[in-house]
């Protein structure tokens, strides 16, 4: 029944056992291809072949990264993943090389792969798959880890770490739950629900032809306290290709939160911006100062990443990966303007008061309320960092939503911790294709 396909090379493709079969002809090439390896179907062979030929249909002929946990890391990985066991994976991974429904790729360069990398690639190519069947199969990805933490960095470690194109190392299940506990099943459960209701109105992709019902949480730095941002098939993809998307059929809008990192550092010190009553851009109290900036708007984003990211308000220089900010001076005074319309940058802080730790934990904190408070209502909607998917005509739910789980989040923070109360309602943009948007406003005081 398995013939042959095209050989090429692709980067940023890579296997994990993420996937079940979604209509006929992928249920069809599933059982087909466990009965000739000699396997008794259950549902960790389901998941593990149906992640096999999910990312052969992905990559169309092309090689793809399967690590075979040449110092046991990658084993360790398998086990974050449910239903699936480490040996399991590698069993059948043995059993497709044996009977020559994978090949070795030698002489492919390292490249960048997403989210999950933790060795150098191992670049192989699916073979003697039947392309009918390829064709017509679709696969929905409902099987990721729920909860990931990853171990503690230094800043050096980071930078190896990303220069060699590998994810931080992570925490084992049973470590963050011992160290964790309550906390861990907190964010647990959120996922869980989250993946419950998305199974009922998975997003579908069109670009790739898969669906999607399932996300992962990831921390930082060995601490649930740090990060947490929700990940699955469809972060991977930008807004204007995200905006070709469905969920039940119907298309979709993006509600993206304007300036999220700005209004929450305001929000989180009680300081408030340089900017009073109704607005409907957080940015345009530098924009305006820099109209013969060329990318202004880009360079002022980066400038705040830059600031947050690193924990220092007064960095001298950009970053030297930097692909937009290569003047030293320029970078300089854009940093000043910030300071001056958003004073709240000045509290940054390089131990925990920065994007990576608290900031990005709120953030998520704050989208993750969100998503379980429109699931109340029937609204379903995806996360993407600071932006919410959502069905056609339930974006004004959305907005409303997002506005009052923010006020509601940062008045709660404020009280508590005996901060000065202060009113920011956040602007929002609704983006329903490439070239239409609609910007709500916020106001602050």
């Amino acid at each position: 029944m398995f013939a042959g396909m095209k050989l090429a090379f692709t980067k940023q493709m890579y296997f994990k056992p993420s996937y079940l079969p979604s209509n006929g002809a992928a249920n069809i090439l599933v059982r087909s291809l466990a009965e000739e390896l000699g396997l008794s179907l259950n549902k960790k062979y389901e998941i593990i072949l149906a992640s096999f030929l999910a990312i052969a249909k992905k990559v169309n002929g092309q090689a793809f990264d399967w690590w075979t946990g040449n110092d046991n890391k990658t084993l360790k990985l398998w086990s974050l993943f449910p239903h699936v066991s480490n040996q399991s994976v590698m069993d059948v991974y043995n059993l497709l090389k044996e009977n020559g429904y994978i090949g070795a790729m030698t002489g492919s360069k390292t490249s960048a792969i997403e989210g999950l990398a933790v060795e150098k690639p191992n670049w192989i190519t699916a073979q003697r798959l039947p392309k009918h069947f390829m064709e017509e199969a679709t696969f929905i990805e409902s099987n990721l880890p729920f909860v990931m933490v990853n171990q503690p960095e230094t800043y050096e470690d980071k930078k190896a770490t990303k220069n060699q194109y590998f994810a931080a190392p992570k925490l084992s299940i049973k470590k963050v739950k011992q160290e964790f506990g309550e906390e861990y099943k907190l964010a647990y459960r959120s996922v869980s629900e989250m993946n419950a209701y998305w199974s009922q109105h998975p997003l579908y992709n069109p670009i790739a032809n898969e669906f999607y019902s399932s996300a992962r949480r990831i921390f930082h730095n060995g601490s649930i306290k740090s990060g947490g941002c929700w990940y699955g098939g469809w972060t991977d993809f930008n807004s204007n290709q995200r905006c070709s998307f469905t969920i039940d059929g119907h298309p979709v809008v993006q509600v993206d939160v304007n300036a999220m990192i700005l209004c929450l550092l305001s929000s989180l010190t009680g300081k408030p911006m340089n900017m009073i009553g109704a607005f409907q851009d957080v940015y345009q109290a530098v924009l305006s100062q820099i109209p013969d900036t060329k990318n202004s708007r880009d360079k002022l984003k980066q400038v705040i990443i830059e600031l947050a990211g690193s924990g220092n308000p007064y960095k001298e220089k950009p970053s030297p990966d930097s692909e937009i900010l290569e003047n030293t001076d320029e970078f300089i005074h854009i940093r000043d303007l910030c300071l001056e319309a958003y004073p709240a940058l000045k509290c940054l802080d390089q131990e925990r008061f920065n994007f990576t730790n608290d900031l990005s934990f709120h953030e998520a904190s704050i989208l993750t309320e969100t998503l379980l408070s429109l699931k109340q209502i029937g609204v379903v909607a995806y996360p993407v960092h600071d932006c919410l998917i959502v069905r056609m005509g339930d974006e004004f739910d959305a907005v409303e939503t997002f506005k009052k789980v923010f006020k509601d989040y940062v008045s709660l923070f404020q009280k508590l911790n005996k901060l000065p109360e202060l009113y920011l309602d956040i602007a929002l943009t609704i983006k329903f294709d490439p070239s239409e948007q609609v910007r709500i406003q916020g106001a602050s005081s």
